[in-house]
């Protein structure tokens, strides 16, 4: 299983849908450019070609480490009772 740095992959994740949001048909070069790369990049991390399954794979191991953290989370905080 691969190394993950999640805090990374969401940063991606986060930079990527930003300029999503913002991408017009008149986006400047460089914007266009940044999200070139951060498709790529999610690809690479993933091991997916696509950029649409690149980023729902990412997408997908980010919900699968917030809900692992949760269920440590609170297994730490359930304690026995003392009798």
């Amino acid at each position: 299983m691969p190394l993950i740095n999640f805090a990374e992959l969401r940063r991606l994740v986060t930079e990527l849908d930003s300029l999503d949001r913002a991408s017009t048909p008149g986006s400047d070069v460089l914007s266009a450019r940044r999200r070139e790369d951060l498709h790529y990049t999610l690809g690479v991390w993933v091991g997916i070609r696509d950029p649409h399954q690149a980023r729902a794979r990412a997408l997908d191991l980010l919900a699968a480490d917030a809900l692992g953290r949760r269920e440590r989370s609170s297994a730490e905080t359930v304690r026995p009772s003392a009798p």
